[in-house]
């Protein structure tokens, strides 16, 4: 791929979590609405210097929710097994859910959460096919600054999805994303077909529609944005899945993936606008704002976010614990491990 390549830095590891974060807070607020309301929301609120005072299931923003969460606790497992240790992670989801601070997870998630939360083995607690939601694709952001080598992403990708998601759909798509957020954080340029042709080879073996959707999503970036969203929602889909037709993102993983992808190449300077982007897409905007705001992150890095995410960052919270400096250390923790 075009562009010089450098190893993540701390600061575009804090920039990938805590706009990961933002992200996801932000999107959590408005979740489920449709594409005019969520666009006019993100559009007001991202111009002004303070954050939204909308509330959403008594949580303002700053309040991040299970995707930033299991991002955390795949990155805390990383650091402290120096590598990827399935039964680490798996414990930790499991600790999330036996305590009741997992925030509106995903079905698929919260099922395999609450066995691994029994005592279930992670090898056995993830839910079967069809069931391909963006959990484990959007968690896989953080292997993308926690690991040098493609084939140590792309196994880690494989093996903390399975923990949730047996679907290799679900599997690719965290393939994909932990190799989007690294070469974002790693590469000066990132020529769009270049980048798209890259992502595909990664989904080739586990998810072929996924790989061809990736191929042809330079179409929707030439689109008008309407078009776009036509053309990104029921990408992937089959009768079997069970994900309902709909105008909006869903939780599919492939439709997330892709629509993520898109705000981010549609401005991927300027994280405010990326976001906004994201969330014009309606549907499941808490997942569609972590996964854009963590691409958008590692590519500007956290010195370059300017006052308005860096004050929006003092806000982030995890039931009023684990806020920014907590996801600051875990990023340096991630870059810095030996």
């Amino acid at each position: 791929m075009t562009g010089t390549p450098h190893p993540v830095s701390v600061d575009r590891a804090v920039g990938a979590l805590l706009t990961m974060a933002m992200g996801e807070s932000l999107g959590y607020l408005v979740t489920g609405e449709g594409t005019t309301y969520a666009a006019d929301f993100a559009k007001h609120s991202l111009t002004a210097m303070d954050p939204p005072w909308l509330e959403k299931d008594d949580y303002g923003f700053g309040q991040y929710a299970i995707d930033t969460q299991l991002a955390r606790e795949l990155g805390r497992s990383i650091v402290e097994s120096r590598g990827f240790a399935p039964v680490l992670f798996a414990a930790r989801v499991g600790d999330l859910f036996r305590t009741n601070r997992a925030l509106a997870p995903g079905a698929t998630t919260a099922r395999a959460g609450h066995r691994l939360a029994d005592g279930m083995a992670w090898a056995q607690a993830g839910e079967a096919a069809p069931a391909a939601g963006n959990g484990a694709a959007i968690r896989a952001a953080v292997l993308g600054i926690a690991f040098k080598s493609r084939n140590l992403r792309s196994g880690a990708a494989r093996m903390q999805a399975l923990i949730t998601h047996h679907d290799q759909r679900a599997q690719a798509a965290a393939e994909v994303v932990a190799e989007a957020v690294h070469l974002a954080a790693t590469r000066d340029v990132l020529p769009d077909r270049e980048l798209l042709e890259t992502l595909a080879d990664c989904a080739d073996e586990l998810d072929p529609r996924l790989a061809s959707a990736l191929r042809t999503l330079d179409r929707a970036l030439s689109a008008s944005h309407d078009r776009a969203i036509a053309h990104i929602a029921p990408a992937g889909r089959v009768p079997a899945d069970g994900f309902p037709a709909q105008a909006t993102i869903s939780s599919f993983s492939t439709p997330t993936v892709l629509f993520s992808l898109y705000a981010f190449l549609r401005a991927p300077d300027s994280p405010e606008d990326a976001i906004a982007i994201a969330l014009s897409g309606g549907g499941d905007l808490a997942s569609l704002g972590a996964l854009t705001g963590a691409l958008a992150g590692a590519r500007r890095g956290w010195k370059a976010l300017g006052p308005r995410l860096q004050n929006w960052a003092k806000h982030l919270n995890d039931h009023g614990e684990q806020g920014p400096n907590d996801l600051i250390a875990l990023a340096k923790g991630l870059v810095q491990r030996t």
